[in-house]
């Protein structure tokens, strides 16, 4: 470990009782779903500890982000899935499942690095979405291709490079 060990023992001690606390109030304090977490709230902590320890040392600086931005790229984000979720419980709920799955190209104008893997995790994360960065460029499995794909992904694209201050975003 390149970084003091009493350093890294505190921040690590602080991220287990942040983590541990978050993860009593998720699950409301039922002692079955304390134990079932432990071991995640363990590695989550050890890794983000050392996901910090190590920018510290120069293996890799964490970019710093604009705090506006980046909450409007949050309200972004939930809003569309919560527009997501709805979307694919609607379709769920129908006789007839209004499918017209597809995979759509998306070119990327951020560079390469943290702001595309966000990009793609984002992507990803929204309910009726998969999205994996192929060549420049974000490939994304869409359930319908009528949708607004390209406007959405355009618009997500700023929100991130707006939140990573890269120019022209």
């Amino acid at each position: 470990m390149p970084f003091p060990a009493g350093a890294f023992a505190a921040a690590l001690t602080w991220r287990l009782l942040v983590f541990t606390l978050l993860w009593w109030l998720l699950t409301t304090g039922q002692q079955a779903a304390l134990l079932f977490g432990a071991p995640f709230v363990i590695i989550a902590a050890l890794l983000s500890t050392l996901a910090r320890f190590r920018a510290r040392a120069g293996e890799g600086p964490l970019q710093p982000v604009a705090p506006l931005a980046l909450l409007r790229l949050i309200g972004f984000f939930l809003w569309h899935s919560l527009l997501g979720g709805v979307d694919v419980a609607l379709r769920a709920f129908r006789w007839r499942l209004p499918l017209s799955p597809d995979l759509i190209d998306y070119p990327l104008r951020l560079p390469p690095g943290p702001a595309t893997v966000l990009m793609s995790g984002l992507v990803s994360l929204m309910p009726g979405t998969l999205a994996v960065i192929c060549a420049g460029r974000l490939r994304v499995h869409v359930l319908d291709r009528r949708g607004h794909w390209h406007q959405d992904l355009e618009r997500l694209e700023r929100c991130v490079g707006a939140v990573y201050r890269i120019p022209g975003f």
